[in-house]
């Protein structure tokens, strides 16, 4: 299998790539830095008062008191219509009936302005904040303002794309020196089922993972971004979720000119891609240049006793990409654990006759960690680069392969060299992330 992708970059925004997920807001007011466009309405024009998280107003003259929305929540936003409304509501009034909290908004349609309102429940306890989240669309309580009836989903979805008007009303009769306040505001679309499902594949290791290779000296095809893969890169300042693209090396090596370097992950995620056609994929990545097993992706052991920095850091990593998902409301699948590691042990004895049990145990712990005793773990094995002790490790990783079900190991003999005799070049850096995925495919 060999992939052609990165030339043929899908027209997919960050914000919609995930719309399986269905939590990207229409509009949101945290009223942190000021009360971001709400205005009153009625209540003598009494002033919107801000702090920070919040914003109120003081009774000022009898009838309604409510906060109009900003022009953000209006116009076409039938993305909502089976979405919500929410928001945190709080009044002082200790007697708050005869008053009718409610939700008023206009839209004009092919019929005039069409009138919506919902009323909210009045019996409210003073001086707390309580949370509503409204369904927008005809199945809540809605009624067709001068009509007497609901309205249609005709008539709902009208409002909605061409919204004009809307209101969080709190107060229909007068109370002395009443207040109102609001926070936490969303309009939110409606939640999307995932189709298909999500494959995750970690990648770890050295600085052959990291990658030590100049996009720029190969083909074009492997500068643009692959969208419909998604790389959340442990290594970064502000790890988060990104089309996969160069720039996600973070070895040394790469220091002069990083957004264009990259690892394995370029051609790996391409051709799952193309392997998983009905998936999305996303690629977790933490890889540490000149890092070695015996100290640094060590688990606990007699000289180590709380594990490695890098094997903690390293599940800290994959613990946050993973709970970003959870929280964006998908399941997935981990589908890959791949290691491309070693020659930092080839240096001293002690460490290389270590690596077959240190590889071992970190398989292990990996799987425990991720609750997946099976998950199939990938490695490549490192080539002679003149380390004293490279043929020590070599044989380890043979033998921990073979010895361990569900582990696999590919040579890379063959693959072409940097002048420096110990870093893959760019054809190889390629070739590399190939095969990691030929294995994957094979394992289908």
């Amino acid at each position: 299998m060999r992939s052609a992708r990165g030339c043929s970059v899908f027209l997919f925004v960050l914000t919609t790539l995930w719309a399986a997920f269905g939590h990207a807001q229409i509009a949101v007011s945290d009223f942190q830095d000021n009360a971001d466009g709400w205005v009153t309405v009625a209540n003598n024009r009494a002033p919107v008062i801000h702090e920070p998280g919040v914003i109120y107003q003081y009774d000022e003259h009898y009838g309604i008191m409510s906060f109009k929305a900003p022009s953000k929540y209006l116009g076409n936003v039938a993305a909502a219509y089976q979405g919500t409304l929410s928001f945190e509501f709080l009044t002082s009034a200790p007697h708050y009936a005869p008053s009718s909290p409610k939700i008023r908004m206009s839209g004009e349609t092919p019929y005039g302005t069409l009138t919506l309102k919902l009323a909210l429940s009045p019996d409210l306890t003073p001086n707390v904040f309580h949370s509503f989240t409204i369904p927008m669309d005809e199945s809540a309580p809605w009624s067709l303002v001068g009509h007497r009836r609901a309205p249609t989903a005709e008539e709902f979805q009208m409002v909605m794309s061409n919204l004009t008007d809307l209101r969080i009303i709190g107060d229909t009769s007068a109370y002395a020196d009443e207040m109102f306040a609001i926070r936490n505001v969303r309009l939110d679309p409606k939640e999307v089922a995932p189709t298909g499902g999500l494959k995750v594949f970690i990648m770890a290791g050295q600085s052959n993972m990291a990658g030590c290779d100049d996009v720029r000296n190969v083909d074009p095809m492997w500068t643009g971004q692959i969208d419909d893969v998604k790389m959340y890169w442990g290594n970064s300042a502000s790890p988060g979720f990104e089309s996969l693209q160069t720039g996600t090396s973070g070895a040394p090596c790469s220091d002069e000119a990083p957004q264009f370097y990259f690892g394995p992950e370029i051609s790996f995620g391409s051709d799952m891609s193309i392997v998983f056609p009905e998936d999305d994929i996303v690629i977790i990545k933490f890889a540490v240049g000149g890092s070695d097993m015996f100290s640094q992706w060590t688990t606990p052991t007699r000289e180590f006793p709380n594990g490695g920095v890098l094997w903690n850091e390293l599940k800290f990593t994959i613990d946050a990409a993973l709970a970003q998902l959870t929280e964006m409301g998908y399941q997935y699948d981990i589908a890959g654990f791949l290691w491309m590691q070693g020659e930092s042990d080839c240096d001293k004895r002690y460490r290389a006759r270590k690596y077959a049990g240190n590889l071992t145990k970190f398989i292990a712990s990996m799987r425990i960690h991720l609750g997946q005793p099976n998950m199939p773990f990938i490695l490549g094995r490192i080539r002679d680069a003149g380390q004293p002790h490279t043929e020590m490790v070599r044989e380890a990783q043979v033998y921990v392969a073979g010895n361990i079900p569900n582990v696999y190991w590919f040579d890379t003999d063959d693959l072409g060299m940097l002048p420096d005799g110990i870093h893959y070049d760019e054809e190889g850096m390629i070739e590399l992330g190939h095969r990691f995925a030929d294995i994957v495919q094979l394992l289908r």
